[in-house]
């Protein structure tokens, strides 16, 4: 096969290269609606992720963000100099960090609901139940990005708290 055909046929059937382009273009979505709370979809995903986990060592985040180690660490100390995060030494092993939130970060990750509805809402009515469905099927394949047990604890916390408030 000439390049030419090689690279016609990679261009038209790559799986690789075409979930790249989505999730380019899914990223960008996210990271327009915002860029008004100044947040990333990578920053607002790891504010989420400490959220449900805190404290949470660093190393114990990667299996799920599929993310290299000195990614993380760069993107959580500069998160930490924004005031978003705390990097506090583990009790148990002072060469460990463990990540909180700090009450600024969960007041960012609690202003960017709205911004993060309205992606996922556009999103969703661009793509439709179905294909939702299938994306979610896909991502769940490949990796869960949390822990479901610990994600259905929250759940059934949350449930709890909106009883309790009626």
């Amino acid at each position: 096969m000439k390049a030419a055909e090689f690279a016609s046929e990679m261009l038209l059937h790559c799986v690789g290269g075409r979930t790249l382009q989505i999730a380019r273009v899914v990223s960008a979505r996210f990271d327009h609606e915002l860029a008004e709370h100044g947040l990333t979809a990578q920053q607002l995903t790891l504010l989420s992720m400490v959220c449900v986990l805190q404290p949470v060592r660093p190393r114990d985040m990667l299996p799920f963000l599929k993310m290299e180690q000195s990614t993380l660490s760069r993107n959580l100390e500069r998160m930490a100099a924004k005031g978003w995060l705390t990097l506090d030494p583990s009790e148990d092993d002072q060469r460990t960090r463990l990540v909180s939130l700090t009450r600024a970060g969960t007041e960012k990750l609690s202003s960017a609901q709205g911004a993060w509805q309205r992606a996922q809402d556009g999103l969703a009515a661009d793509l439709g139940p179905e294909r939702i469905d299938q994306l979610k099927d896909i991502a769940q394949m490949f990796n869960p990005l949390l822990p479901s047990d610990r994600l259905r604890g929250l759940a059934a916390l949350e449930q709890s708290d909106e009883n309790t408030e009626k």
